[in-house]
């Protein structure tokens, strides 16, 4: 049993949870933690060394990580979690949703997204309290949803077809996994003026028919949806993005693993510093052109992702500064003529290892944010695929 600190902690980080989840995932930085902090709550507990970027899964811009890295202790002491299986999958694999056996086209959803850059997202509290609580199945406390006690509001899909050798991902509404399952979101969100849709890519398999790597695709628009609230969009615009080594296992149900012996006997997660509740098989890479994070505006926040990126002081609307001539004067650690580390240094790059289990998932000819409409006046008769050259500046 849980002692009364460690209750007490835990009912402090849950708190923290269900406050940050409404700023969305991969939106925050340094001016954003000093938000969290006059709000009037601390973050949890941590590791006297946190991952801040650097560690086993860090990633210099235009690299990508080990895609199994580890930054825990591995020190994995849990245990006694009973899942039911017949709901929830296995545990001794992924915990698959659905099953995969047998079919050349695999569908998943990533259940761990851990990120080693940029620095400002790859923080202990921000992958802690944003990232992994938003991509965790939704679950309340005392009673989680197949170990997992999140808001199930990011939900980034891989559909993997061996035979024509693409992969074809993007993001889904929040939706129940255990009847229909997610349908890709292909919608003009609401303040938006671009449709937000899957992209696919090329993959090429090794040798073993089960690990591969793609070629880049040039934009890649992942929406997330704020508190699990579909109509409040917010659009995370990535350029060039690829994927390497990511492996599948030979079921075809899984990519990485799940570690039962990460949660105590009440299903909780024990501290992540310690023991990953997942093992990742797969790293991804990409990056944001300022241009880009400056057009998308949170509301909330009253400033662009731009600003939250680089921590610039934001001007009166709430976008990063720029000089005489238009042009930002803030820079990135990256740069995206040449594809290289600094140079122009228009941009941010992003790195990250995941893991993904199986989903079901539908054609979303019942849902309309997956049909190819939307806007702030179309009743949802368009259609067509993302402009690659263009950012969706959609917000709440």
């Amino acid at each position: 049993m849980k002692s009364v600190h460690d209750a007490r902690k835990s009912a402090r980080y849950r708190s923290a949870v269900g406050k940050v989840g409404i700023l969305g995932v991969a939106l925050v930085g340094a001016g954003t933690f000093a938000l969290f902090t006059a709000c009037g709550f601390s973050p949890p507990d941590r590791n006297p060394n946190p991952n801040s970027g650097g560690g086993a899964c860090s990633a210099t811009p235009g690299s990508l990580p080990a895609p199994d890295c580890d930054n825990s202790t591995e020190t994995c002491t849990g245990g006694g979690c009973q899942i039911d299986t017949t709901k929830c999958g296995s545990p001794q694999t992924c915990l698959p949703l659905a099953d995969n056996s047998g079919k050349t086209t695999l569908d998943f959803r990533m259940r761990r997204l851990n990120v080693a850059a940029p620095k400002a997202l790859a923080q202990t509290f921000v992958q802690n309290t944003v990232v992994t609580a938003n991509i965790d199945l939704k679950g309340t406390t005392g009673a989680p949803t197949c170990g997992d006690e999140g808001q199930g509001a990011f939900n980034w899909l891989l559909e993997v077809d061996k035979n024509a050798n693409t992969l074809k991902t993007g993001g889904a509404i929040p939706a129940d996994p255990f009847s229909t399952g997610y349908c890709f979101y292909n919608h003009i969100p609401p303040k938006g003026t671009e449709l937000v849709g899957p992209t696919t890519l090329t993959i090429h398999f090794d040798s073993s028919g089960n690990t591969f790597d793609t070629d880049p695709t040039p934009k890649l628009l992942v929406p997330i949806f704020l508190n699990g609230d579909i109509n409040s969009v917010i659009v995370l615009p990535l350029s060039n993005v690829t994927m390497q080594k990511v492996s599948i296992t030979n079921d075809g149900n899984c990519i990485g693993s799940f570690q039962l012996a990460s949660l105590d006997p009440s299903c909780a997660a024990i501290d992540e510093s310690q023991c990953e509740k997942w093992k990742t098989a797969g790293a991804l890479g990409g990056y944001i052109t300022l241009e880009d994070a400056d057009g998308v505006n949170i509301d909330i926040l009253q400033e662009s992702l731009c600003v939250l990126l680089t921590g610039a002081t934001k001007g009166a609307d709430g976008k990063c500064p720029r000089d005489g001539s238009g042009k930002l004067s803030v820079t990135g650690d990256y740069c995206s003529t040449s594809k290289k580390a600094g140079d122009c240094a228009d941009s941010d790059w992003l790195a990250a290892t995941f893991a993904a289990a199986a989903v079901k998932v539908n054609d979303g000819s019942s849902t309309p944010e997956c049909q190819g409409g939307g806007g702030p006046t179309d009743a949802g008769s368009d259609s067509g695929e993302p402009d690659s050259g263009e950012t969706d500046a959609a917000d709440q």
